[in-house]
């Protein structure tokens, strides 16, 4: 009963224009597509809520056009500006048309509050008109208040004296006699990761009457309607699973080919099966997508020379001086005897082909690997084929395998075991005014090795000291040896040395080493130099009886080529005059039970 004794109030003509119509809607609707011209621009829509066009009712009379937003790569936005007559940045033929329709008669005088949300209003000169068309005429029935640009809500004023009918398609123009399409900005100030996604929306907040003092009118008021969808464009190092690879601690490869220890990875003389591991390479496979260059997105970032990914290689250990990383941009499978092939190699940065490995994050050197090098697919190897499903946001972007080799690259190198190789990276793009990404880390590899590993961490060069090596497997084994003393520096010299061999233990029988003999192989196999009397433990370490005696303690690592629980190991440490020291042998730096 209210509203009526109110409707009262309202001027006889304008009352007689809401007679059959007022009230009559129960929301404004906007459409939101790409064209360049403004369509149905004189038909009036009838529906009283937001009916939207399928395949029985088309856009016009009956229904509003569905959404069709234009679209922008998140790195984009860290400031943004967008002018929806060039949506693409650079063609009118590329136009987003923004179009208001009330399903209410709106009289002259009434407020019109439109909100953006995810970004302000600019470039419109402070601004912005509602125009209408009869078919030859376009007009402005309603013009921005107050300022514009940089605001996110700003107010229209109906003309006074102009009822504009219900179901009247509106379009957002920045003049009053065409339709100019208007601009916003954008401000994402965060960095960039593959999930990030925003949507910038639009929305008829309130519709008063009598300049906003009035009365409201419901058939005036929307919903948010999505503007501008925005999203990665870039996707580094998608998906990919840890490269689980043993080092060969054995004498002999798949192939049945002599080799010393510790210089080739475990691998399948199957060339089909060398898909993580070769001879020489523990690889991981990964994916690199573009999804700007083909049409994902209307608005994009193309990649320049000054582009980089930033990267490091962390290894929780050290994987030996020969092991170095590599990037490779093509892959050729094998089959039989004609082994997997990677090919291609990418530069960890222009004028360095490898990548070497950091302890810690700190200590990892920074590669500025060429961005367009890993998202550009190589020409040669095997197809490459886009695997997203239809319904992934990645459908139909560039895409590019990348394959990351922890690599041997000497044929005698010895390698190390035990560690895993975490790969830092960050997109960093030479362009201030874009999001780089944010930094992640893949876990990317694990180097193990293909047997039991002791370690004897105190055996002192004395007569009657020794270490039994037992192995319950029923294939004989290898053992080899890694030595280090107390010394200087170990990480110089010959003062550590690695896979000293030792011969075989047989199956289900145990091997007593002799520490004295140990040492001697070490140095006549290795030209050990540990015990150089350069101890470096400080003042406590600079005594008498320190300088003696450090030239035979030594540290002991023990590689068993047979199933880890079957081999077992204990040190004895003989005692003039006393009973024998019995020494616990570790398992992986682990207490071994």
């Amino acid at each position: 009963m209210k509203r009526f004794n109110k409707i009262a109030l309202i001027p006889a003509a304008i009352a007689a224009g809401l007679a059959s119509n007022a009230y009559a809607g129960t929301e404004a609707c906007f459409e939101i597509y790409k064209s360049s011209t403004v369509e149905n621009h004189d038909v009036l829509y009838a529906g009283a809520s937001c009916v939207v066009e399928s395949t029985t009712v088309t856009a016009g009379a009956n229904a509003v056009k569905k959404v069709d937003e234009m679209s922008a790569a998140y790195e984009l936005t860290k400031s943004l500006p967008i002018d929806f007559e060039f949506i693409d940045g650079t063609t009118t033929a590329n136009m987003q048309q923004i179009v208001y329709i009330p399903t209410t008669d709106i009289p002259g005088g009434t407020n019109i509050v439109v909100k953006v949300d995810g970004a302000v209003f600019d470039g419109n000169s402070n601004q912005i008109h509602l125009v209408k068309s009869d078919g030859t005429t376009i007009s402005a029935v309603a013009s921005s208040d107050g300022t514009v640009d940089g605001e996110g809500t700003i107010t229209f004023l109906t003309k006074a004296g102009i009822t504009i009918g219900a179901g009247t398609r509106l379009a957002f123009s920045r003049v009053a006699t065409a339709v100019d399409p208007v601009g916003i900005k954008i401000a994402n100030d965060q960095c960039t990761t593959a999930s990030a996604t925003k949507t910038v929306t639009i929305a008829s907040t309130n519709a008063k009457t009598d300049g906003g003092t009035g009365y409201d009118i419901i058939g005036g008021i929307s919903k948010a309607t999505d503007l501008v969808d925005i999203s990665a464009q870039f996707y580094a190092l998608n998906g990919g699973t840890t490269a689980d690879v043993d080092v060969n601690a054995e004498s002999s490869n798949a192939d049945n080919t002599a080799i010393v220890a510790r210089t080739e990875f475990v691998f399948d003389s199957e060339g089909s099966k060398q898909l993580t591991a070769t001879k020489t390479q523990a690889i991981y496979k990964t994916a690199f997508y573009n999804r700007g260059v083909s049409g994902n997105l209307d608005r994009f970032i193309t990649l320049s020379a000054n582009d980089h990914l930033e990267t490091q290689f962390v290894a929780t250990g050290e994987p030996g001086s020969t092991v170095k990383m590599g990037l490779y941009n093509s892959r050729t499978v094998g089959s039989g005897t004609t082994d997997t092939v990677l090919a291609d190699q990418v530069a960890v940065e222009t004028g360095t082909t490898w990548g070497s490995f950091g302890l810690t994050k700190a200590a990892a050197p920074m590669y500025d690997t060429e961005a367009l090098d890993v998202f550009t697919p190589a020409t040669t190897g095997d197809a490459e084929t886009n695997p997203a499903a239809a319904t992934s946001n990645l459908h139909g972007a560039d895409y590019n395998e990348m394959y990351y080799a922890v690599e041997n690259t000497s044929a005698s190198g010895i390698m190390n075991f035990n560690y895993d190789v975490n790969t830092h990276y960050t997109l960093d793009f030479s362009n201030a005014s874009y999001n780089d990404h944010c930094e992640v880390s893949k876990f990317t590899h694990n180097i193990d090795v293909n047997g039991a590993v002791l370690k004897v961490p105190y055996a002192v060069n004395g007569e009657g000291n020794f270490v039994r090596v037992t192995n319950e497997h029923d294939e004989a084994a290898e053992v080899t040896v890694d030595v280090f003393g107390e010394s200087a520096n170990g990480n110089t010299g010959n003062r550590k040395v690695t896979a000293v061999k030792l011969g075989t233990v047989p199956a289900k029988s145990s091997v007593v080493y002799f520490v004295p003999e140990l040492i001697e192989e070490a140095v006549s196999q290795k030209s050990y130099a540990g015990a150089d009397g350069g101890y470096a433990a400080g003042s406590l370490g600079t005594d008498a009886v320190n300088a003696a005696s450090n030239a035979n303690r030594h540290t002991l690592t023990f590689t068993v080529t047979a199933p880890r629980d079957t081999v077992h190991g204990v040190s004895v440490q003989r005692v003039l005059g006393g009973s024998d020291r019995v020494m616990p042998v570790l398992d992986q730096n682990e207490w071994s039970q």
